[in-house]
């Protein structure tokens, strides 16, 4: 069992919540920073992150398969910072790929018919967002915050 003690030369620190599913106050996580493939611990030097939770309105990038089986980049090639989303308003399977050219399989996510994906809150995407659609004209809606 572990008792905390708070002095009083200690300031109080706020953490940010959010509600869950249930409707509870739960601490919205933050990835660690990470060094070498270890996480480094916080403190004054390494301080602990922070996402954004009140970030910048999002920038459509809403359109149409330009050329079907090819893969065509998102939001005119720029990463998101904090995340997006990839809606396949379209008959057939769209795939989506933050990690190179977006191609049907592979590492690709596959978006069903009337499906959405999202990243996680908070998520930077490693590179640009492509999308691939088997037939030009498929719509699709995309934001990215």
């Amino acid at each position: 069992m572990t008792l905390l003690v708070k002095d009083a030369n200690t300031t109080t620190q706020p953490i940010s919540t959010q509600p869950d599913v249930a409707g509870n106050l739960v601490p919205v996580h933050a990835p660690a920073s990470v060094v070498g493939g270890i996480a480094t611990p916080v403190g004054p030097a390494t301080p602990l992150p922070v996402i954004n939770t009140g970030g910048a309105a999002a920038i459509d990038g809403s359109a149409t398969v330009a050329a079907g089986g090819t893969a065509q980049t998102l939001f005119a090639g720029v990463v998101p910072a904090n995340g997006y989303l990839v809606a396949n308003n379209s008959t057939a399977i769209l795939y989506v790929s933050d990690v190179g050219s977006a191609t049907s399989g592979g590492a690709s996510i596959p978006i069903a018919a009337g499906a959405v994906y999202v990243t996680p809150s908070g998520y930077k995407p490693p590179g640009a967002v492509s999308l691939w659609g088997s037939a030009t004209g498929q719509a699709f809606a995309a934001r990215r915050w």
